[in-house]
């Protein structure tokens, strides 16, 4: 028997064998599908009030693979016809392509080589509709990853009004890095400071199990413990961190291979087996070691509790220890890897000084922020936020409380045009200690 890709389309013989019509893993599934959890359900209310309110905008952010695009057609299957929706996924539109995809969305057809003004077309349709009584609802997944061109496009249609009121309702849906996209300057008349905001996390491994037998469920198995047993969703969620794409992936591997060695059911073996073709571990423990202190130093305040870097960014999600010295940039050589165009290739530096981490700017092109502030050179304190171009950095580290007094230490950099370059009209305003190091 052939295998299928994992997450594909199951073969009918799998299928029949074990006793489904569907393939209860695909991810492009039918509403059927739709996992109700608490945080899905409390996404689709933040949606609705989204609609029904008097804002011109939500903003619902979960990181991949955690069902954003299943819940937007989840929700776009519960309104009525008072609402004129689009639902705009493809992120490699040129400017152009975007409006042509809303057009056909909201009924509007055109010849792709139609000359038409696009966005005026679109103005005139959604307008004649908003004074029909009707609500323009635009749905954008993934701005995040969207050419600037387009993000321009969707402001001009977003600011759209009449009457002082405007005609279309906006829904972002997006990972983390979106809320850059949010706060850029560029869209602050859109998504004013008090937009409202909404975040999915991961399913809890009680959710993971009630997701499964749903699933399962949908696509016709009348005893889900039969083929997934309950006593492996401890191991599915440390697998897959509750995230339902890879919850997915991993049952569809694991489903297939049980038929392929005649198992009538799933267990623990290939279960492991499955995760490990997939490339899946269980989350690793991270044991600090701290480095080991110069003889005759004194230690009454040494750092020899846990210190580690929590660190967000687009594609990653990890934790690292700290002990030495960490180098964050976009280079592949770098300690901690942020694959952004806004991040230089050795952004920024963390270094183990005596008993303090201090944090440095590498000379980057678009620096460095802590707790909002640019900064060059900064002690680090228990819960400072760091932020480097999409990825935030939170610093963890209980032996060291937040400091109230200024830091000496810090600078501060307002303007760094040129800074660490060979510009001869360099220039920097900054207050704090500035040294060699910094």
């Amino acid at each position: 028997m052939s295998r299928p890709e994992p997450g594909g389309e199951l073969e009918t013989e799998v299928l029949a064998t074990l006793g489904l019509k569907e393939p209860p893993f695909a991810e492009m599934a039918s509403d059927a599908f739709f996992f109700p959890s608490e945080q899905h359900l409390r996404a689709l209310d933040f949606m609705r009030r989204v609609l029904c309110s008097r804002v011109s905008a939500g903003v619902v952010t979960a990181d991949s693979g955690c069902g954003k695009s299943l819940l937007a057609r989840y929700f776009l299957s519960t309104v009525d016809d008072r609402i004129l929706a689009a639902h705009v996924q493809r992120i490699d539109l040129t400017p152009r392509d975007f409006l042509l995809e809303v057009l056909r969305q909201v009924g509007v057809t055109l010849e792709e080589g139609d000359r038409t003004d696009r966005r005026r077309l679109l103005e005139l349709f959604l307008v004649h509709q908003a004074g029909a009584g009707r609500i323009c609802l635009l749905i954008v997944e993934n701005a995040q990853a969207m050419q600037p061109a387009v993000l321009e496009e969707l402001r001009q249609l977003a600011m759209m009004e009449v009457d002082g009121h405007r005609i279309v309702k906006l829904l972002l849906l997006g990972k983390p890095a979106l809320n850059y996209v949010v706060d850029a300057p560029r869209m602050e008349k859109l998504t004013h400071p008090g937009v409202p905001r909404l975040v999915i996390a991961p399913l809890t491994e009680d959710q993971v199990a009630a997701y499964i037998a749903h699933r399962l469920r949908a696509a016709g198995a009348h005893d889900p413990d039969r083929l997934i047993p309950h006593t492996l969703m401890s191991s599915v969620h440390r697998y897959t961190d509750g995230v339902p794409s890879k919850v997915n992936r991993l049952c569809a591997k694991v489903l297939m291979e049980a038929v392929a060695h005649g198992e009538e059911q799933v267990t623990q073996a290939g279960l492991d087996q499955a995760a490990e073709d997939l490339h899946m571990r269980y989350p690793q423990t991270l044991h600090f070691v701290p480095p080991p202190a110069p003889e005759n130093e004194q230690t009454d305040t040494d750092l020899t509790e846990p210190a580690a870097l929590v660190v967000s960014a687009p594609n990653l999600d990890t934790v690292i220890a700290l002990g030495g010295r960490i180098v964050i940039g976009r280079s592949d050589v770098a300690d901690v890897t942020i694959d952004s165009a806004f991040v230089s290739r050795y952004h920024a530096l963390i270094l183990r000084d005596g008993q303090q981490d201090l944090l440095i700017d590498l000379g980057s092109t678009n620096g460095v922020l802590v707790n909002s502030r640019r900064v060059v050179r900064h002690v680090l304190k228990h819960r400072d936020l760091i932020q480097i171009g999409p990825a935030r950095v939170t610093y963890l580290n209980a032996a060291v409380a937040p400091q109230t007094p200024t830091d000496g230490s810090e600078t501060v950099a307002f303007a760094r045009k040129g800074l660490f370059s060979d510009d001869a009209h360099t220039t920097v305003f900054a207050f704090g200690r500035f040294d060699e190091a910094g």
